[in-house]
């Protein structure tokens, strides 16, 4: 019984994660172009499950994880989650979110920026601590606004 729920509440993670990260909604308000977007991430910091890291990345310890792409010149919008159970965890990107922010177990954030830089840039935890640079090591990747594809 409390391995259905367990895999039904993975599951329900997972999935809000892929429609946090597939789907976008115009940003139009007086003044701005009507064509800018704003895109919506999640990223939960957990140190256990399948969330292990940031959005699992202590299980792509050989790989760069999370991977966000962004088009130049969309509003980014990213909404951090901590599930951390006893220490507090952090998040930064490179050139547009230095200062980063450190979560406590339980807290959640969120960042809202213009990613006007084309370009890839780190993202990490701010936070000093042995492990963090083998479970939270991703980039934020800003496609010039001439290399996308219809």
């Amino acid at each position: 019984m409390i391995a259905s729920i367990a895999i039904v509440a993975v599951t329900a993670v997972l999935l809000v994660l892929i429609i946090s990260t597939v789907y976008s909604l115009d940003a139009s308000s007086p003044g701005t172009n009507s064509s800018s977007k704003t895109v919506y991430f999640t990223i939960i910091e957990s140190d256990r499950g399948p969330d292990e890291g940031m959005n699992g990345s202590y299980f792509h310890l050989s790989n760069i994880w999370p991977i966000i792409t962004v088009q130049q010149g969309e509003t980014v919008v990213i909404h951090l989650e901590s599930e951390n159970s006893s220490e507090p965890h952090g998040f930064s990107i490179f050139h547009y979110f230095n200062q980063g922010v450190a979560l406590q177990p339980g807290a959640n954030y969120t960042v809202k920026f213009v990613a006007n830089d084309p370009g890839t840039f780190l993202i990490t935890c701010p936070i000093f601590c042995l492990i963090h640079p083998f479970m939270e090591h991703g980039e934020f990747i800003v496609e010039a606004a001439n290399s996308t594809t219809n």
